[in-house]
């Protein structure tokens, strides 16, 4: 089986939109993003579609233990 690829650019953030997510996990009593990006992706129908996107943005590419 061949490795898969993707084509295209890395997803990038807009400047404009840097640290919303922090910013609103910070503004709903979490602790930090990664605890904010577990919570929301556990509580799926609690939260906007918006919302639900930045956490996974920020599970995929944020939060990640070596």
């Amino acid at each position: 089986m061949a490795g898969r690829t993707k084509k295209g650019k890395f997803p990038e953030i807009k400047k404009s939109r840097e640290g919303a997510f922090t910013k609103w996990a910070e503004n709903n009593g979490f602790e930090d993003a990664c605890s904010a990006a577990s919570s929301v992706m556990k509580n799926k129908k609690k939260y906007s579609e918006k919302v639900m996107k930045m956490a996974n943005y920020a599970n995929n590419f944020g939060c990640k233990t070596k």
